[in-house]
């Protein structure tokens, strides 16, 4: 009588714990989906707003792709803030030849041509030109 009673305690207390989980990655989840907006917004502002922003973009997502994406977005009109989150998305990444492909073509010229053998060595299929 009391194995039946014990399997139900240990399942509620798994789902428990699961949900717990659920809350949090979709926590994280919002926070880096607003400091997307945020820098997205911030990129027509003054500089050390958006270099604010990205700061906080860097902290809330994980992984490389938000930061590829604005990285992307940035790079004609603020290539140094575009710059500086390739780099981190490729640091973050190493095998990612988005990430190699965007600081190709974010980066000043000798840090874009390293990067564009990195994701030319990733992707040799690609163009020459490195771009995604």
């Amino acid at each position: 009588m009391r194995s039946p009673l014990i399997a139900r305690l240990l399942l509620a207390t798994g789902a428990l714990a699961v949900a717990a989980l659920l809350i949090g990655l979709e926590r994280d989840r919002d926070g880096c989906q607003e400091a997307v907006r945020a820098t997205f917004l911030a990129s027509r502002g003054p500089e050390p707003l958006l270099e604010r922003r990205a700061d906080t973009l860097v902290g809330e997502c994980r992984g490389a792709e938000p930061l590829v994406q604005i990285a992307a977005g940035l790079r004609e009109t603020r290539p140094r803030v575009a710059t500086r989150l390739a780099r981190t998305a490729a640091a973050r990444e190493p095998d990612s030849y988005v990430a190699w492909g965007v600081l190709a073509i974010a980066a000043p010229p000798r840090e874009a041509a390293t990067a564009a053998r990195r994701a030319h060595a990733l992707n040799p299929l690609a163009s020459s030109s490195a771009s995604p």
